[in-house]
């Protein structure tokens, strides 16, 4: 499968497809070790996708696994549910990052803890020395040095700028934004967003509708999720 992205309809290769299978690996892991909270740990910014079961969130996001990293199929018709969902792995990111770096900052981190001090970061970082400094050096050269860009590096505790690099990443993986207009009550959402629709021309892309789901279908999206190996989206 593939995915319309800012850079064209492809599927996600090399350090970026690395990142994003991790990243949906932990996520989904994470999903289901908090079953149990009373507050959504990681918010994608589309409600009807937040307030959705476990279940169907987790095939849904093996769809979106599918469609981002297998070539071959069409590309999927794309909803506010479906581009949440695919957005989901950086959003988990970005409350990772922020958590890892707000506990260094206060020096929860022992000594046995030296290697999960910098998890989240290196496993973020291939990306951005790939995609995202490239870009950002460019720009200095154009309009002089940036002292918080010049001294940024995978021990750099600067968190807007890893909120940063996360979001020229999603950029690269998405054309736009269009899920985040869904973040009111999904209850309402038949009757406040069609013209809302209607005006920015998606009448066919928002929808309060979810995938009834089977446990068969989870179980095996679940462990398709898990065992997936980069050399299979070849």
């Amino acid at each position: 499968m593939t995915w319309r992205t800012s850079l064209g309809e492809r599927v996600l290769e090399g350090v970026e497809a690395a990142l994003y299978l991790a990243a949906m690996q932990d996520a989904v892991k994470s999903l289901q070790e908090t079953l149990d909270l009373e507050e959504l740990e990681v918010m994608s910014g589309d409600d009807t996708f937040d307030f959705a079961t476990a279940e169907q969130k987790i095939v849904l996001l093996h769809a979106c696994l599918a469609a981002l990293l297998k070539s071959g199929i069409e590309p999927p018709s794309l909803t506010n549910t479906l581009e949440a969902a695919a957005y989901f792995p950086f959003a988990f990111l970005r409350v990772r990052l922020e958590d890892e770096i707000l506990v260094n900052r206060e020096g929860w981190f022992d000594e046995e803890g030296a290697d999960l001090k910098y998890h989240y970061r290196r496993l973020v970082w291939s990306a951005i020395e790939q995609y995202v400094l490239p870009r950002w050096k460019a720009a200095e050269e154009e309009y002089g040095e940036d002292e918080a860009v010049a001294t940024f590096s995978i021990a750099s505790d600067n968190l807007e700028l890893w909120h940063d690099a996360i979001k020229e990443l999603v950029d690269r993986s998405f054309w736009d934004r269009d899920w985040m207009v869904n973040s009111g009550d999904a209850e309402g959402l038949d009757d406040v967003d069609d013209s809302l629709s209607e005006a920015v021309g998606l009448e066919d892309y928002f929808t309060d509708r979810l995938p009834a789901v089977s446990a068969e279908q989870v179980t095996a999206a679940l462990a398709k999720i898990q065992g997936w190996k980069i050399k299979e989206s070849s």
